[in-house]
């Protein structure tokens, strides 16, 4: 039995930590403060996990905290606090909305609760009302993040807004079952008399919820830790590609044979695998002489309308496009062919295949009709 709660132990740190890495480094690139929210959250995870774990296998530890845990929760307290506090930021950063005042004075009222239970007579009870709280807040933000998104379903694509109602609608679900299970455990198999104080600290239903965000999380972050990486490694092949052209004879390219055709040159399975991004990964704002026009438009139209720039801007920088991207993402709302697209930026036709699929990918779409229409709902 000890070796497979180790086992557990050890797998819920290591999913724990994925996010931690994928999201800081997400974070790094990007500034967006939602990787920074997701690496809070996992990293607050982690650490309850880790003295959870501490308490299971050393039992002077595990009476010292729970006797701490009866008289001055103060540890506990700042993890959940934290945990429900960047439960909170994650939510309004999905919704692109300010943090909702109400939810954030409601959480401010359970900490300055859950630090004046301990003045309460130990009882089971007590250790409910400490932890039910939590979990009626995690209820509520959840309920929250769907009617938000039920309310205003045309600032969110379709894709996206029904992978976040369902990541809310099952924070909901979790912490009425995180109710359900403290109050079997607390009040059926828990001791706080006289004899001694035995808690079982760990919640299986609460780890269950975590490892849900864990998979949610990974879905969202996964596709763009990849653009990243090979954004770096094509910044750093494109650099060594300078240098190299730099030393060859006027005329040959880098990479060419003398005589053979100057086309640019595609790695095997280009045309199947993510597009080589550009030496930068920076979100650009495209500029505004850049000729784009919504689907339909007719040339001289370009641009007359600011809102439709907008768009393309807020639609480039929440997919994480890179400036290549962008430039085949307005051919696309153009409705150009792979062969249009490649004549027109002058690169071969699976450069041009691996960009379109890197854009489906980031946007999560599989055909060009798709893209369009999430083009057209997006805010």
């Amino acid at each position: 039995m000890e070796v497979l709660l180790l086992i557990y132990n050890l797998l819920l740190q290591i999913l724990y930590c994925v996010p931690v890495v994928y999201a800081w480094i997400l974070f790094q690139h990007t500034r967006n403060y939602l990787y920074l929210y997701i690496t809070g959250l996992f990293f607050f995870y982690s650490v309850e996990n880790v003295i959870i774990f501490i308490t299971e296998f050393d039992s002077t530890f595990a009476k010292f905290y729970d006797t701490t845990f009866m008289s001055v929760p103060t540890a506990r307290t700042i993890i959940f606090v934290a945990v429900l506090l960047f439960l909170l930021l994650i939510t309004a950063s999905i919704l692109k909305e300010t943090v909702n005042y109400l939810l954030l004075a409601l959480l401010g009222l359970i900490t300055l609760f859950m630090l004046f239970i301990p003045m309460m007579k130990d009882s089971a009870m007590k250790v409910f009302i400490y932890y039910t709280p939590c979990q009626i807040f995690s209820f509520l933000v959840g309920i929250y993040g769907m009617r938000r998104l039920k309310s205003h379903p045309e600032h969110y694509d379709e894709t996206l807004r029904k992978r976040f109602h369902r990541a809310f609608f099952w924070t909901a679900v979790f912490s009425v079952l995180i109710i359900v299970e403290d109050w079997i455990v607390i009040f059926n198999f828990d001791n706080y008399g006289i004899p001694g104080i035995r808690i079982t600290n760990r919640s299986f239903t609460e780890n269950l919820m975590s490892i849900y965000f864990v998979y949610t999380a990974l879905r969202i972050l996964g596709s763009y830790l990849r653009s990243f990486m090979v954004s770096a490694a094509s910044a750093e092949n494109a650099e060594t590609q300078t240098v190299s052209t730099q030393d060859m004879p006027s005329g040959q390219d880098a990479g060419s044979e003398p005589g053979s055709d100057s086309s640019e040159y595609v790695p095997d399975g280009a045309s199947n695998g993510p597009a080589p991004a550009e030496p930068s990964a920076q979100i650009q704002e495209p500029p505004l002489d850049a000729g784009f026009r919504s689907p339909g438009a007719s040339p001289e139209d370009a641009f007359s309308d600011r809102a439709d720039y907008s768009k393309f801007y807020l639609f480039s920088r929440d997919y994480q496009l890179t400036p290549r991207e962008q430039h085949i993402l307005q051919l696309l709302l153009d409705n150009k062919t792979n062969v249009e697209i490649a004549d027109d930026l002058c690169i071969s036709i699976g450069t041009a295949k691996a960009h379109v699929h890197n854009i489906f990918a980031k946007v999560e779409v599989k055909k060009r009709q798709q893209l369009l229409d999430v083009y057209e709902k997006f805010g």
